[in-house]
């Protein structure tokens, strides 16, 4: 068979010639592939190759040319010569993949290596590490250590105080603190202890430097206006002349003077451990020691000259402590603020206790008034004076904006003890002489009183006087005032005007023993009047006095019961009565029995004076109550012969006597409630007493003494009871 060039033929027109579609392109190849109508196909890909723009060689042979096997021996060669290329590209594609395992292998076996030479050297360069940072901590180290030179030269080189303003010495300090609380957090190296002292040493010079300049600064400030002050007092100058000079003129040189200070002060409270805060304590309240001094001796004799132009013995107790309160309070708010511009706020309780010293020519002129003042009105006026300070908690909210800068509270509390104090001792007083020392009279509790005017002895009494003055006239009880027992009206007025002004612990036990006083005197006032002819009235009076008492002590809620403590001598007492007697002790006392029985014994008595108030109330109750009963009832409950008589005459004396009654209970009661009780009482007991009659009528109408048409003669006891109800209810209806 004759060989046929492969140029243009339509394998390589179509290798040379590739389709845009490869996909297309390799199905074609796939179906030419296939025996059956090998012709038709190739002529099919020839069509469908020149629709895709492809052109055949200008030479290709023609198709009707060409052996029916020659394209297709054609396409074989080309495709066997693709097929070459292809095998050779795969070849050095192997080639190449081979040579990139091995570079990857080489290359895992240089990482290895890598982090093997890391692995080796991380230890040297930790420790390199390490030998830089130790290098350059021991040289931050020592600084702390070597600076120790230089400031022992700076601190012998400054012979004179001012240097203490230069900032070459602010910075010295801060040198001192920074090697101290170096010193403080390392303890374990060696000689720190010595260096910590010699630090120590430097601190303590470099700040009794600034507490001597301090000293000098201000007795330069002193000195300048010493003379002008005393050259002012002496001319009478007016006030705002006088605090210009005192307090503009003095803290002229103030912010030198709070700078120094604020580096003392902070080195003290704030900045070193709690070893050194003593020792510079001691430095700083010597600062404050010499300012207050220099401000006493500016001070001292405008404050004596204020208390002795206001000192008049004429003058009213409360005006007088009024008007140095008012310059007092301006003195302390002057004095607090002047001190921020000389000190920082580190310590404000020196500074409180400076102006409680401040206070103490006040609190020694007010207590030698206070002891002499007699009037209680007068000394409550001067605690209610005081209360404005006292309004609120320690420690609250409210306390602390109302005291935020100056205690006033505790600044003035040793003038409030001392007026309280005078206050229970006057009080105490009072009560021994208007109360417990009361003689009552006769007509003591006498209704005919009511429209008594105040004697002599009253209008020299102020507690009484402000008591009454109090009072409306249109008050039904406040009207009938005078009528009340004197030492019991003057024991409300006692409690009225301490009540609140005392310490609730002081007053409790106070009001205690002034009802229980007040109880006994009444007692021995009712003793002299008891058996008087209108016994009524009488006990009507206690009653009424005893209500206004309870209604009155109501009202202060008293809380604490009172313990009175006392030595009962009746033992010794008695020893002497059978000395002088002459009387043989009994053979079997011996001397040790009767050393026992002579020791005083302490005795401890509870005071209530609520529960002895309403036992005294129940007692008289019951006491009326039978008084009563026994005008209604006269012998008319007697079981005799002529029983019918009686009992006709108890029923006059029911409808008779039980209005007289009720119209004396209501002159005494205002109350209603009041009244139906007393009246409840009366009839109740009257019931039971009818009760009792009537079974000793019955049992002898039993034993056949009495006749039994008696019975008949006399009131069932419901229609008793029935009579003094309809009775009392019209009394009640009517009024």
């Amino acid at each position: 068979m004759q060989l046929r060039s492969r140029k243009g033929s339509l394998v390589q027109n179509i290798a040379t010639h590739a389709p845009r579609n490869p996909i297309y392109y390799t199905n074609q190849i796939t179906r030419l592939l296939d025996d059956e109508q090998l012709e038709e196909r190739l002529r099919e890909l020839t069509l469908n190759v020149e629709s895709e723009s492809f052109s055949l060689a200008s030479d290709a042979v023609s198709p009707e040319t060409t052996d029916e096997y020659q394209v297709y021996e054609q396409y074989v060669q080309e495709l066997e010569n693709k097929t070459a290329g292809y095998q050779k590209v795969l070849q050095q594609t192997q080639n190449v993949s081979m040579g990139l395992i091995n570079v990857n292998k080489e290359l895992e076996e240089i990482s290895t290596s890598t982090r093997d030479f890391c692995s080796s050297i991380q230890p040297l360069k930790r420790a390199a590490e390490e030998e830089s940072e130790v290098y350059e901590t021991l040289e931050d180290y020592l600084s702390y250590f070597e600076c120790l030179d230089s400031v022992v030269r700076k601190l012998n080189a400054s012979s004179s105080p001012s240097a203490v303003v230069r900032e070459s010495f602010k910075s010295m300090l801060k040198k001192i603190d920074a090697s101290l609380e170096f010193l403080e957090k390392h303890p374990d190296f060696k000689e720190c202890e010595s260096y910590r002292i010699r630090f120590k040493q430097c601190m303590i010079r470099a700040c009794a430097l600034m507490a001597s300049w301090m000293s000098s600064n201000l007795k330069i400030i002193y000195d300048k206006l010493s003379a002008r002050v005393t050259g002012l007092a002496a001319s009478s100058a007016n006030s705002s002349t006088q605090e210009a000079l005192l307090y503009n003129s003095f803290a002229s040189d103030s912010s030198a003077y709070f700078s120094v200070a604020r580096e003392l002060t902070s080195r003290c409270f704030k900045r070193l451990q709690p070893r050194y805060h003593q020792e510079l304590l001691a430095i700083v309240n010597d600062c404050y020691s010499e300012y207050f001094r220099t401000r006493e001796k500016l001070l001292y004799p405008i404050i004596a000259d204020q208390l002795n132009g206001t000192h008049d013995q004429r003058k009213p107790l409360v005006k007088y402590i009024q008007d140095n309160l008012l310059y007092f309070t301006t003195l302390c708010v002057n004095e607090y603020n002047l001190v921020l511009k000389f000190f920082p706020t580190e310590d404000l309780d020196i500074i409180h206790k400076w102006l409680f010293h401040l206070c103490e020519p006040l609190h020694e002129m007010l207590r030698s008034r206070i002891l002499r003042e007699l009037s209680i009105p007068s000394l409550c006026d001067c605690v209610i004076l005081l209360n404005k300070y006292y309004q609120f908690e320690e420690n609250s909210q409210e306390y602390e904006m109302q005291f935020k800068d100056v205690p006033f509270d505790k600044l003035f509390e040793p003038i409030l003890q001392d007026i309280q104090s005078r206050l229970v001792f006057r009080s105490q007083v009072y009560v021994e002489k208007f109360i417990v020392g009361y003689k009552p009279s006769k007509d003591a509790f006498m209704i005919s009183n009511r429209k008594k005017s105040i004697g002599t002895e009253d209008k020299n009494d102020a507690l009484w006087q402000s008591y009454v003055e109090n009072f409306t006239a249109s008050d039904e009880e406040i009207r009938n005032l005078l009528s009340y027992y004197p030492p019991l009206v003057r024991s409300l007025a006692l409690l009225s005007r301490i009540y609140q002004l005392v310490n609730s612990t002081v007053f409790d036990n106070l009001a205690h023993h002034i009802v229980h006083d007040c109880i006994i005197s009444l007692q021995q006032a009712y003793r002299l009047v008891k058996n008087s002819e209108n016994t009524l009235d009488t006990q009507l009076s206690y009653i009424r006095n005893l209500l206004m008492l309870r209604k009155q002590v109501q009202t202060y809620d008293i809380q604490f019961i009172t313990t009175e403590t006392y030595l009962d001598f009746s033992g010794l007492t008695d020893l002497f009565k059978t000395l002088s007697m002459r009387k043989d002790f009994k053979p079997h006392t011996s001397v040790i029995t009767l050393a026992l029985e002579t020791v005083p014994k302490i005795v401890n008595n509870m005071i209530d004076a609520r529960a002895e108030l309403m036992v005294e109330l129940r007692n008289i109750i019951k006491l009326f109550t039978q008084s009563a009963c026994q005008l209604i009832l006269t012998d008319c409950l007697e079981v005799t012969e002529a029983v019918s008589l009686k009992n006709i005459e108890l029923r006059t004396n029911v409808q008779s006597h039980v209005p007289e009654i009720y119209k004396q209970v209501c002159n005494f009661v205002g109350d209603s409630e009041v009244i139906n009780h007393l009246m409840e009482a009366v009839q109740q007991f009257s019931v039971e007493s009818y009760v009792v009659f009537h079974e000793k009528l019955m049992d002898q109408i039993d034993h056949g003494r009495l006749p039994r048409q008696t019975l008949a003669e006399i009131m069932d006891i419901d229609v008793f009871s029935n009579l003094f109800s309809e009775t009392l209810s019209a009394l009640v209806t009517i009024s």
